[in-house]
């Protein structure tokens, strides 16, 4: 019977898919499976009932060795990943775990995976820098353009710039996978927060957005809040804007409601802040925005599928 239970754990530890050890109290090694013979290049049999640090006289003092000493005294479950410099420098991701009177390694050689995202941040952080050099480099131009012609159009169009380059920022900080939608929103409406009264609230569920949905929603969102400044009820002394969303039957539904401000009226002709927000978001959400210009105030609204701008979403 327990020949049969001894073969059966082998066969699991042979099944797990990552290289596995155990150590007792004294740390010998009293369990070694193919895994940890490949990485350390050496067979069990030279391995089982041997100290470790013998083996790797050199590993108690690398930051792994320290963390088996202080795990085995704890008794604690640890999770992590590490350079280890015992077969050549790798990075592992390991959990050490009590088991017995000692305790139990598994890990994964994780370096290839490390040196591609260092890879990847690399380039990440060269295409921002070219974006930016870009940016101000449009700006530059913009300045030169609009010399001498109105100061409104010239102060809309780099507040719009300062936009886009703050949502980019956002996102690159995220290595463009997604955005925290709440990040996204106190970055567009980031002129209008905070102050002696809060004149701009915002409720509902934080998600991550897709970089394109994060982008579209950052720009449209600046644009209700400069037109609320500008005409709106954060013109007025006492206006608010209480900006809410719901996430429910795979639809994202979001309201910008003003309330506070001047007598509201429709515009005589549809400026680029709204054509951006009704035709451009719409597009790019693959939804429905509405702009609905009562007289107690602007109402504007988006209903759009959830998996069009949530990042996993009907993955």
């Amino acid at each position: 019977m327990a020949d049969t239970q001894e073969d059966e754990l082998n066969i699991i530890l042979e099944g797990i898919g990552e290289a596995f050890y155990a150590l007792d109290k004294d740390w010998r090694i009293t369990r070694f499976n193919t895994g940890a013979a490949e990485h350390f290049q050496r067979p069990a049999s030279e391995m089982l009932g041997r100290v470790l640090w013998e083996i790797f006289p050199t590993a108690a003092d690398t930051e792994l060795g320290r963390l088996f000493v202080t795990t085995m005294k704890s008794r604690a479950t640890v999770r992590g990943e590490t350079m280890s410099v015992v077969v050549g420098p790798r990075w592992l991701a390991y959990r050490l775990f009590p088991l017995g009177d000692g305790m139990g390694i598994v890990f994964r050689d994780v370096t290839d995976r490390r040196s591609a995202e260092e890879h990847r941040e690399l380039l990440i952080n060269e295409l921002n820098h070219r974006v930016k050099n870009t940016l101000t480099m449009v700006q530059a131009i913009a300045t030169q353009t609009f010399k001498g012609t109105d100061a409104i159009a010239r102060a809309d169009f780099e507040q719009r710039l300062m936009t886009l380059s703050n949502v980019h920022s956002l996102l690159t900080d995220e290595s463009w996978d997604s955005a925290e939608l709440h990040a996204v929103l106190r970055a567009s409406l980031r002129p209008h927060l905070g102050g002696p009264r809060e004149r701009l609230s915002f409720e509902g569920p934080n998600f991550r957005l897709r970089p394109k949905s994060a982008v579209a929603l950052s720009m449209a969102l600046h644009e209700l809040g400069t037109n609320a400044l500008k005409y709106g009820a954060l013109s007025a002394e006492h206006g608010t804007v209480a900006l809410s969303w719901t996430v429910d039957d795979e639809r994202f539904r979001l309201r910008w409601h003003e309330r506070g401000g001047p007598p509201v009226s429709p515009p005589s002709r549809t400026g680029f802040g709204s054509r951006m927000i009704e035709r451009g978001l719409s597009a790019e959400l693959q939804g429905k925005v509405a702009i609905d210009y009562r007289p107690d105030g602007v109402i504007c609204t988006i209903d759009a599928p959830l998996d069009a701008i949530r990042e996993g979403a009907g993955a």
